[in-house]
């Protein structure tokens, strides 16, 4: 954990343990990209309309948002497969599937430089 991780931690409990919600978080993942992650309260869900709002038996969970400061459309939201909000396993597993550097291409040849 660097210490940029580990002060911004610190706030958010301090901030918890003085009655603030602690909403979403902003991340970086090891490709450079950043996310914002944002709770849903138990009983929120999105509606068939695609507003968001109380829905009775939703579970809860997050969203996410990937954020690029050089596009107009950002944020893009990143929607689970199966459901309006990612569990935290789910979610997890995700940026860090998506979020690792790229490999870099080869440098070895296919061809023969003097055919």
């Amino acid at each position: 954990m660097n210490a940029t991780t580990k002060t911004t931690i610190e706030m958010a409990r301090t901030l918890a343990r003085r009655g603030f919600a602690v909403r979403s978080i902003e991340i970086q993942t090891p490709d450079g990209r950043c996310w914002c992650i944002d709770t849903v309260a138990p009983g929120r869900a999105r509606h068939a309309d695609g507003h968001w709002g109380p829905k009775a038996g939703a579970p809860g969970g997050f969203r996410l948002f990937e954020i690029d400061h050089d596009r107009d459309d950002a944020p893009i939201e990143h929607d689970p497969v199966d459901y309006d909000t990612w569990d935290m396993g789910d979610l997890i597993d995700y940026l860090n599937a998506v979020g690792q550097p790229k490999a870099r291409p080869s440098t070895t040849r296919t061809t023969d430089p003097t055919t």
